[in-house]
């Protein structure tokens, strides 16, 4: 089922770009399965079996259908870009899965306080404008006693020093909030646990990685539009990092991919007059 939020889907995502607009750009559907498999990870580790779940920035719902797969309960999956829910939902319908997929954004969606026993975000999160927002909305999606769980690229990881190479060019872009431990908490808080990953991701070469990403990843369509003839050097400096992160093997290459899981428990509430847990 594929239903729609009026709320604010509209937030500013880059310069005069909405974030559905922002999302609709490139292909994310193809270019995004290159870096599918840790919300396929977190899915095998969560155990979601009878959890209600809400999957918020699930794009093309990768992680949501991992979770239904596995046995969740229910499984929401939000994004604010109509086309990436479309997608979405034509995999679960290939899969037979019951998912159901609502175009909102990640700070206002359409579900009741305590809907989910598990709130989930593979690389989603991050990209909202205002974070203490999302997780304050997350915070109220979530049961007492739940968590909330998110991914994020880390610092020292691929995309972490992809994006360390195009900062000269973006001097006045904001340094990131999620990739580092302490940084990320300093956001959500200090009882967050945040813990380092990584993965390996296949691609055919450096050079076509970094094709790829310039034609179908809506962040690097963007900065390459907007770089000119300044993306030539970009791009090579591009390149010479995943190069760098990648080794050969049968005629293709794998890149080992780092990357922070974040995971912040919601307290349960003690009643003020009893001491007794509210459940």
């Amino acid at each position: 089922m594929l239903t729609s939020s009026t709320g604010p889907s509209c937030r500013r995502c880059e310069g005069d770009v909405d974030a559905a607009e922002f999302w609709s750009i490139g292909d994310y559907a193809t270019v995004g399965e290159l870096w599918g498999a840790p919300g396929r990870d977190l899915a095998a580790a969560v155990e979601p079996d009878g959890l209600d779940i809400v999957d918020l920035a699930t794009g093309t719902g990768v992680t949501a259908l991992a979770m239904a797969e596995r046995g969740a309960r229910s499984v929401v999956g939000v994004d604010v870009t109509s086309p990436l829910l479309e997608e979405a939902a034509r995999r679960a319908a290939r899969l037979g899965l019951s998912i159901d997929w609502v175009e909102a954004d990640m700070t206002a969606v359409p579900l009741p306080d305590r809907s989910a026993d598990l709130v989930v975000s593979t690389f989603g999160l991050i990209f909202a404008p205002d974070p203490l927002a999302a997780i304050d909305e997350c915070r109220r999606l979530t049961r007492p006693g739940g968590r909330i769980i998110f991914t994020s690229w880390a610092r020292t990881g691929l995309f972490g020093r992809l994006r360390t190479a195009l900062a000269p060019y973006f001097p006045h872009a904001p340094e990131p909030w999620h990739e580092r431990a302490e940084d990320i908490r300093s956001v959500v808080g200090q009882d967050a646990r945040v813990t380092e990953r990584s993965f390996t991701m296949s691609i055919a070469s450096p050079e076509s990685f970094v094709s790829q990403l310039e034609q179908q990843s809506a962040p690097f369509v963007l900065g390459a539009q907007a770089l000119g003839d300044r993306w030539t050097d970009a791009r090579s400096a591009l390149v010479d990092v995943v190069a760098g992160a990648a080794e050969q093997f049968d005629g293709a290459y794998g890149a080992e991919v780092g990357y922070l899981v974040t995971t912040i428990t919601v307290a349960e509430q003690r009643s003020e007059t009893t001491g007794l847990r509210v459940l």
